[in-house]
């Protein structure tokens, strides 16, 4: 399997997000990876991700693409790892089957809980996905790449980024927001 440059480091993931250090990267790696691969690849578009990884690794990273990275990128990038790695966080998978992480001065979330946090970090990520798209749009001619994918194996970066819809009450709650008049 071909190894994959990663945009985020550990130290740097540790430093600026809510993980903490004694977390274990070779729970969050694959996450990492994962987050580039799906959610940072259909953000920049097929060729400018790989523009990216290349320049990451050959450390020769251009100061358009460390503005985009800086700036954008990877502030969204930290919001999908921390949505991504909250289950990783609770539950291990071992021999004996998969196992919720405990210990002696604290008590595992729920899953109503899990879901609010996966869903409160993807709505950051996804905000922070569409000021980044914008930017892309706007400044479309430093990144010519970025609408440059014309093969059917390439993938289109995304112009929406918001995949949760708007709630607006129950279909049973035909009730006014006000009323008229007392009674």
């Amino acid at each position: 399997m071909a190894t994959i440059n990663l945009i985020i480091g550990e130290n740097y993931l540790k430093s600026v997000s809510i993980i903490e250090d004694n977390a274990d990267m070779k729970a969050i790696t694959p996450t990492i990876q994962y987050v580039q691969q799906v959610y940072i690849k259909s953000l920049l578009g097929t060729r400018l991700y790989d523009q990216i990884l290349s320049q990451i690794s050959t450390n020769t990273v251009s100061a358009l693409n460390t503005t985009l990275l800086d700036n954008y990128v990877i502030p969204c990038m930290l919001y999908y790892i921390l949505s991504e790695c909250t289950p990783v966080f609770k539950y291990r998978y071992a021999n004996k089957g998969i196992m919720i992480k405990n210990s002696d001065n604290s008590q595992p979330a729920d899953l109503q809980e899990i879901q609010f946090l996966m869903d409160k970090w993807k709505n950051n990520a996804e905000a922070l996905a569409e000021i980044c798209t914008k930017y892309l749009v706007s400044e479309s001619t430093d990144y010519p790449l970025y609408d440059a994918n014309t093969e059917i194996y390439e993938v289109q970066p995304n112009k929406q980024n918001f995949t949760h819809g708007l709630f607006l009450g129950d279909d049973d709650d035909c009730r006014p927001c006000y009323r008229i008049g007392h009674e």
